[in-house]
């Protein structure tokens, strides 16, 4: 699993698995799921993720921060 936060799209991602990438699913709150031909979710973005993550929860941004 690995993360990264990309501070000008304000987007956070989430990799899962290391599959081979077929769509991407996005709900109406700003999450999106990409997903691999087997139907397995191999990645989460989070978009606009600092106004997404606030007070403690916001230390996940900074985490995936410090990992890229």
């Amino acid at each position: 699993m690995e993360s990264w936060y990309d501070k000008e799209e304000d987007i956070l991602s989430i990799q899962l698995k290391n599959e081979k990438y077929w769509k991407s699913i996005e709900l109406p709150n700003g999450i999106v799921f990409d997903i691999s031909r087997a139907g397995s979710i191999i990645a989460v973005e989070i978009l606009k993720a600092s106004k997404v993550f606030s007070g403690d929860v916001k230390k996940v941004i900074e985490s995936a921060k410090q990992a890229a």
